[in-house]
């Protein structure tokens, strides 16, 4: 799956139209991203300060494919042909960084809607360490 390309300087706004987990409040977000640096950061505008450290799931998983169930389609309004951005959100640890993929964040880049799903399949990890290249 090739990730489609939401650009550091745009300042469109995503929205989560059921909030975050955890914080339903958090619904408007901006995705900024710094050239070279895997982490994205999706910076809340409804909460100065609040902000999501995200990565690619596949960094964790090269075989990351979680099944987007019918209630999260229609959450971010996916139509056929619509580009979606695949997001997991991380935290360091004193071991490394870690990608929460059963909580993946699931954007339509083309409607700027999102929602935060979690996932049935219990496979997939709340830490995975994320693989490095060398």
């Amino acid at each position: 799956m090739s990730e489609p390309a939401i650009q550091g300087e745009d300042t469109s706004e995503i929205l989560f139209e059921e909030g975050i987990i955890g914080v339903p409040r958090a619904r408007r977000f901006q995705l900024l991203e710094r050239s070279g640096s895997p982490v994205r950061v999706l910076r809340c505008l409804d909460i100065e300060g609040f902000a999501i450290p995200t990565v690619d799931p596949l960094a964790a998983d090269p075989q990351y494919r979680p099944e987007i169930g019918t209630r999260i389609a229609d959450a971010v309004d996916l139509q056929e042909g619509d580009p979606i951005l695949l997001l997991a959100v991380a935290t360091i640890e004193p071991d490394g960084p870690k990608a929460n993929l059963r909580a993946p964040l699931v954007i339509n880049v083309r409607r700027r809607l999102a929602a935060q799903v979690i996932l049935e399949d219990r496979s997939y990890p709340l830490r995975a360490p994320l693989r490095t290249t060398a």
